[in-house]
C-alpha cells in the first residue's frame, strides 16, 4: 500500500481545460483512464497547457475529476488565483480535510490510477474513520516527470459518522 495521510488543505482553484468522461457517472471508474490520458496529451501537444503554465502558483502539474450535474468531468491545468483566461474553465476545491495518497515510480497516469483504485477499492471501507465527502479529486504531479512520476491524489473526506 502507498502512503496515506489526512491533512487540512486551504481552498484552491484549478484553471485549465475540461472534458466529459464517458462510461460512468461516479467520480472514479476504470474506464476513465484512457480518456484522461488522451485528453491530457492533446492539451500538451496543442500548446494549451504550456500556454497557461505561466499562471501557475507553483511547480506542480494538476488534473482533477469532478462530477457536475451527474456527468464526470476531467480537468487539466494549473492552480492559480489569476483571472481566468479566455477558453478555459475553473474548478474550485473547498478548504477542508483531504486524504492524501502518495506514490512514485512509473508513468504518472498509472500511478494516479493505482492511488485512486486504492482509495475507492480498499481505503474507504467501514473500518476507515474517514469517507469520501463528494467533492472534486486532485491528481498532482510533484516532480514534473510523467515517465518516472512522483504523485499525490487528494480526495476530500469527512469523518465517518
Amino acid at each position: 500500500m502507498n502512503h496515506v495521510r489526512v491533512e487540512t488543505k486551504p481552498a484552491f482553484r484549478l484553471i485549465g481545460f475540461k472534458t466529459a468522461l464517458e462510461g460512468g457517472t461516479s467520480i472514479h471508474a476504470p474506464q476513465y483512464s484512457v480518456q484522461k490520458t488522451t485528453f491530457f496529451k492533446s492539451k500538451l501537444e496543442n500548446g494549451q497547457l504550456p500556454g497557461i503554465r505561466p499562471l501557475a502558483e507553483g511547480p506542480y502539474g494538476y488534473a482533477a475529476v469532478a462530477v457536475e450535474d451527474g456527468v464526470a468531468r476531467y480537468y487539466a491545468g494549473v492552480v492559480s488565483a489569476k483571472p481566468l483566461p479566455e477558453h478555459t474553465d475553473e474548478l474550485r476545491f473547498p478548504g477542508g480535510e483531504y486524504a492524501v495518497l502518495s506514490g512514485q515510480g512509473g508513468l504518472s497516469r498509472l500511478a494516479f490510477d493505482r492511488l485512486e483504485d486504492q482509495a475507492f477499492g480498499s481505503l474507504f471501507t467501514e473500518a476507515y474513520e474517514y469517507e469520501y465527502s463528494g467533492g472534486p479529486i486532485a491528481e498532482v504531479l510533484l516532480n514534473g516527470n510523467p515517465a518516472d512520476a512522483e504523485v499525490e491524489v487528494w480526495v476530500p473526506v469527512r469523518k465517518r459518522q
